[in-house]
């Protein structure tokens, strides 16, 4: 196998511009859906279950993860979770996969926890208009989340058809056979 392109998010794009992204992601995506899912809606906005909300804020996250995890399907064996505080303060959980993973399988893994968490708070967003609000700050607060991965998405999607994926400490490297590097 040879390293078609070695990927390491955090070091090309570096954190507090990965931050800064998050922040404007999630601004763009509150107002947008905020302003999309209550056009031509006279609607009474309920303050109440506040401290639901702050449940599901929190449970964001670790849902995304278990999200990722259990897209993995037959990869799970080769997997390691492991914890590590960001900026000294924010719970970081990091999967490591052992395994090579095809491009395709790979690209699914990625996009499975926006696709599905961002049709879930939109339904809610729509079926419960009075907690509209809380369903696009939360859509909001997701995306941000999903920004990591959907870089990592839009770099795989030019990798060749055939190439696979390894994580190492440098990052995650895009293989290809032998016999399409000749093709390059």
């Amino acid at each position: 196998m040879h390293c078609w392109k070695t990927l390491n998010i955090k070091s090309e794009y570096r954190i507090t511009r990965l931050v800064l992204y998050s922040v404007i992601i999630f601004v763009l995506v509150f107002s947008f859906s905020f302003v999309f899912v209550n056009i031509n809606r006279p609607i009474q906005y309920e303050e109440g279950n506040f401290l639901l909300f702050l449940l599901i804020l929190l449970l964001i996250y670790p849902l995304h993860k278990i999200i990722h995890y259990y897209s993995l399907f037959s990869y799970r064996k080769s997997v390691k979770l492991k914890w590590k505080l960001e900026l000294k303060f924010i719970p970081i959980v990091h999967i490591r996969i052992k395994k090579m993973i095809p491009k395709k399988r790979y690209m699914f893994i990625l996009i499975t926890p926006f696709i599905v968490l961002n049709i879930l708070l939109l339904s809610a967003a729509i079926l419960l208009p009075q907690y509209s609000h809380y369903a696009c700050i939360l859509l909001g607060y997701h995306c941000s989340i999903c920004l990591v991965d959907i870089l990592f998405f839009i770099n795989l999607v030019n990798a060749p058809k055939n190439a696979v994926i390894e994580e190492t400490p440098k990052g995650y490297e895009i293989l290809i056979p032998p016999e399409k590097f000749k093709n390059f």
